[in-house]
């Protein structure tokens, strides 16, 4: 396996990014480690790799089953047969739990490990699992389409669904109430996260617009125009202070896109580079320096990320 790390300098051509890795297939989902030092992504050839972000190196290298899902930096979601997942800790290459009944579909872990969340578009439910137990928990009733994002509370009190009928529901993990449903929106959200406090809920789609809502009443906060592209992938920095977007160009993913990063206190723009083709995932490294971005292409672009006021 060839890893090649690439050092962006003053005379490369616009839209390069800062530092880049190179893979032998092309990256998908990505996260940092806890410690910033290496970045792990799942590739198209179903193998999760990890490098070294400084080396480029790669360091771990995992065949698993095409679905597999990245949950985080140490843990991954593989399913061997219908209606069964299986939990990978990845660092120690063993398995952690089988869950038995998870539909395919849409599939996100809590922050702190405990909790599954699978969204099946066939039948319009969220399911909940307890990590710890295997246990099913509560089936959420959701919209037509299934959920084009799927989002756990930095808590895991409240899982946040956005369809692809232009609602989002927020439901309470553990009654499965149904605490606010936005309907007011004019088209799929396709990214979103709670800030690190849990206090704000941020998401972003196809309207090309970021909404912030509250995250105790769902009652909106602030909209944020200017990205100018339909939003595909959004990420927000450990201190809060800092949103980036990516996004996607609706006639083709093949055209180069924009990546913006904003102010979040005053809903700025505060740099824009550019992406080749439609961005997938992004993601900030522990430390808010580095922000990692994969689109398409057998790379992982780093960016050095702007300090907002």
């Amino acid at each position: 396996m060839r890893m090649l790390i690439c050092l962006a300098t003053a005379a490369t051509l616009a839209g390069q990014s800062d530092r880049s890795i190179t893979a032998d297939a092309i990256p998908g989902e990505i996260h940092f480690s806890e410690d910033g030092k290496t970045v792990t992504a799942v590739c198209r050839d179903n193998h999760i790799r990890a490098w070294d972000v400084e080396t480029g190196k790669a360091v771990s290298d995992k065949p698993v089953t095409a679905g597999t899902t990245l949950l985080s930096a140490t843990r991954a979601a593989e399913r061997p047969e219908k209606g069964t997942v299986r939990i990978w800790d990845l660092s120690a290459g063993a398995q952690l739990r089988l869950i038995n009944g998870a539909p395919n579909g849409r599939t996100v872990m809590s922050a702190n490990g405990k909790q599954l969340a699978v969204a099946n578009a066939n039948e319009r439910k969220v399911r909940l699992f307890n990590l710890e137990t295997g246990e099913p928990g509560r089936a959420l009733e959701d919209g037509i389409g299934g959920a084009a994002e799927l989002v756990f509370s930095p808590d895991g009190e409240l899982i946040v669904s956005a369809n692809y009928d232009n609602d989002v529901r927020v439901w309470k993990t553990k009654s499965g109430e149904l605490v606010r449903k936005m309907e007011d929106l004019t088209g799929a959200m396709f990214a979103g996260e709670f800030t690190p406090d849990g206090k704000q809920l941020v998401m972003a789609g196809l309207d090309e617009t970021v909404y912030i809502w509250d995250a105790k009443s769902f009652g909106p906060v602030r909209s944020m125009k200017g990205h100018g592209e339909t939003i595909s992938a959004l990420a927000i920095s450990p201190d809060g202070r800092t949103l980036v977007t990516g996004g996607f160009d609706v006639v083709t993913t093949r055209n180069p896109v924009k990546v913006a990063f904003w102010d979040m206190a005053t809903g700025k723009i505060i740099r824009t580079v550019r992406s080749p083709h439609r961005v997938v995932s992004l993601a900030f490294s522990p430390d808010g320096k580095w922000v990692a971005m994969t689109s398409g292409e057998k790379t992982i672009d780093l960016w050095k990320a702007p300090v907002a006021n």
